[in-house]
């Protein structure tokens, strides 16, 4: 009887783990979290204005 116990317990603990690698293979795994920080390159540009000589600013 004793050896029976010891049997089912170890096939119910392959099943477990043949059922929980099935499932880990359907999800397709735990994704990685990306760790590098994404950089923020905007393009800044600045307005150069003209300086026309023909206004007049009296």
């Amino acid at each position: 009887m004793q050896s029976l116990k010891k049997a089912f317990r170890l096939l119910c603990l392959s099943v477990l783990i043949i059922l929980a690698s099935f499932g880990v293979g359907l999800s397709g795994g735990i994704a990685i979290p990306v760790s590098r920080k994404r950089e923020d390159n905007t393009i800044t540009t600045e307005l150069v204005e003209s300086n026309n000589e023909d206004t007049d600013l009296d």
